[in-house]
């Protein structure tokens, strides 16, 4: 029986992802295990696994981008054929998939057991109850149909988002419902250019693209035409994350940035001092150690905007930003506030292993509240870092260069070091923003505070 081989779904925010490339041809045996193609996401690159032992079909042209659950390929026995309209268009798995959503009729009951009961995980069941949806309405996409959370989250998410606002007899997947609801889109307008006549999110995005007088999802006002012959290169993958990211980040926010010197001299000879091993604290871990309890005392820079209010997160968790040939990650250490310096450089360390070597997990890049950015390693001075959302600021770290400051009236060497902060004006004033900075410029000059776990 033909195995299918799914674009996955790698967590809760996840909708769709790019085949990057398949690692096997058509035609060729693959084992059970056997990495078959990559994959990448806003957040992760990733290989998917062979599930059996057979001869690969593909389906899916690498370079496209695809919606979780739909089929990239198959995994055949000998002689087998892959199942008509396997085109990945069309292809709809019976599981580890949010179901599309009918939006002008019910779902028609297939969930009910034999003695009328509903197949239902218990956390799907409790927040129905919570939801006020009736579990009889929702088709599952469990095994054997059960119904699981990620089906009443879709119920309930369309109930809200997209109520009399899809066009008679149209589909939309999740991720175009997701997709309408934060680019304002009435469903009703879209058209789709799928066989199923499923609205998709690129159907919506197209949508934006071509109503008039709207800019969103192009560079236009900012793109002109070639004044000359060169090479060109594709915007894709994680450079075309990277370009939609900062540019929506600069639109939405209103950024400003401040600088300060820091004397590292304490810094440097506490440095030299420690025990020359692995875990060495480098001089990056030395600025994370004081952003994270800094933020502690100054929790507006440890926050995030949301539409009416606020919210000072709970959980400091400092992202540190790892260039790569390709663009860009940042990978998180998770409650740096309670980390010694020693853990820091430990934590700080094998990430920046695991992100030049492709190994970063889903979870090691999600969750950061604060972020840290370094070019000093390049010979800069100071720079204007910018906000990645959905955090309210950024610290730039730059190189630590020789300098001189006067003691006694007689002129004395000192080493230091330029930190700029970018912060959203939205969220906190200068003042605040500059006590912030202070905050982590004293403990920098006084480093011997950030070597144990902050209490």
């Amino acid at each position: 029986m033909p195995a299918p081989i799914f674009m996955p779904k790698l967590g809760l925010t996840m909708t769709e992802g790019t085949l990057t490339e398949w690692l096997v041809s058509t035609g060729e045996t693959v084992s059970q295990g056997q990495p078959v193609a990559s994959i990448e996401t806003d957040k992760i690159e990733t290989e998917i696994e062979a599930e059996a032992e057979g001869i690969l079909h593909q389906s899916a042209k690498s370079g496209e981008v695809f919606e979780c659950g739909l089929v990239l390929g198959w995994i055949l026995e000998e002689g087998e054929e892959p199942p008509e309209n396997s085109e990945p268009e069309n292809s709809e798995p019976e599981k580890k998939n949010i179901p599309a959503v009918d939006l002008s009729v019910n779902t028609e009951n297939e969930t009910k057991t034999k003695t009328g009961r509903v197949a239902a995980s218990p956390a799907a069941k409790k927040l129905a109850r919570e939801k006020g949806i009736d579990l009889s309405t929702i088709s599952g996409s469990g095994p054997g149909g059960r119904i699981v959370v990620e089906d009443v989250e879709a119920v309930s998410t369309n109930e809200i988002t997209v109520a009399n606002s899809a066009p008679d007899n149209a589909k939309a997947s999740q991720a175009a419902v997701n997709e309408a609801q934060k680019l304002g889109v009435d469903l009703r307008d879209v058209k789709t250019s799928s066989k199923d006549k499923r609205i998709r999110k690129s159907d919506v995005q197209e949508h934006i693209k071509s109503s008039p007088g709207s800019n969103e999802g192009t560079n236009e006002g900012f793109t002109f035409d070639p004044i000359g012959e060169g090479e060109r290169v594709p915007i894709t993958g994680m450079r075309r994350v990277i370009s939609d990211r900062m540019h929506a980040s600069i639109q939405g926010m209103a950024q400003l940035t401040l600088h300060l010197d820091v004397d590292m001299d304490n810094a440097i000879s506490l440095r030299k001092n420690m025990e020359a091993d692995d875990s060495l604290p480098g001089y990056t871990d030395f600025v994370i150690a004081s952003v994270a309890r800094a933020l502690k005392i100054h929790p507006l820079l440890n926050s995030q905007m949301l539409e009416n209010e606020i919210l000072q997160l709970n959980e400091i968790n400092v992202g540190m930003a790892v260039a790569l040939d390709e663009g860009l990650v940042v990978p998180v250490i998770r409650n740096a506030d309670q980390l010694s310096l020693k853990e820091i450089a430990e934590n700080t360390s094998r990430l920046a292993k695991q992100a030049r070597s492709g190994k970063l997990a889903l979870e090691d890049l999600e969750g950061g509240t604060f972020s840290v950015s370094s070019l000093g390693m390049f010979g800069v001075d100071g720079f204007t870092p910018v906000i990645n959302p959905p955090n309210s600021a950024i610290l730039g770290v730059g190189r630590i260069r020789e300098d001189m400051t006067w003691v006694d009236q007689k002129p004395t060497k000192v080493s230091r070091m330029v930190l700029s902060l970018t912060w959203d004006h939205r969220v906190l004033d200068g003042a605040p923003a500059a006590d912030f900075a202070k905050t982590v410029k004293s403990g920098l000059e006084n480093p011997e505070s950030l070597i144990d776990a902050d209490s």
